[in-house]
């Protein structure tokens, strides 16, 4: 009897494994046998597995989809403050060389003639700079945000596919109480 009974808790779970065929994630997109699934085919896969709907996947894809632009817009946001910082630098030092060969030159005019030379250094790129500062600040900030929603809602997918692979109606076999008294149980 109890021989009778595990032979059909295998068969059962042989059974049931061999039903599903092996789902895998590639972005945002499902594949199972190296076909992509259409959006009916997922739907009657997330119904089978009973953990999850289509409309789950879809809020899981736009919020996946959403960390991926973060991501390359304020990327680009940075990347652009770099090369606003640096061209604020370069154009700082420019001017302060000017300043200095100029100061060298019209310095000793201006001491023959008896006046005190007075230079004044009014730099046109430490506003470049500083925009620059501010935009990889920026950048840098949302990136972060960007990258925290886009690894959330990477997981998120993932567990998804991973729940179509591992369906929850597992067959169970237990010795013990049941509603009629001791025995064994097979619950599917």
């Amino acid at each position: 009897m109890l021989l009778s009974v595990l032979a059909c808790f295998f068969a059962g779970t042989l059974e049931s494994d061999a039903q599903y065929a092996q789902v895998y994630r590639k972005g945002t997109a499902l594949y199972s046998d190296g076909m992509e699934l259409t959006p009916d085919q997922m739907q009657v896969l997330f119904e089978s597995s009973g953990c999850m709907t289509y409309s789950d996947w879809q809020n899981a894809v736009r919020g996946f989809n959403t960390g991926k632009g973060l991501l390359i817009g304020f990327g680009a946001l940075t990347g652009t403050g770099l090369v606003t910082f640096g061209v604020g630098v370069v154009g700082l030092m420019a001017e302060s060389v000017a300043v200095g060969i100029g100061t060298a030159f019209i310095g000793p005019f201006a001491a023959a003639s008896g006046r005190p030379p007075v230079f004044e250094y009014d730099s046109k790129f430490a506003g470049v700079a500083l925009a620059g500062t501010c935009m990889i600040g920026a950048g840098l900030m949302c990136m972060a945000a960007g990258t925290t929603v886009y690894c959330i809602y990477r997981k998120k997918l993932d567990r998804m596919a991973d729940a179509c692979n591992n369906p929850d109606n597992d067959v169970q076999l237990s010795f013990g109480m049941t509603s009629h008294g001791i025995g064994l149980s097979l619950n599917f």
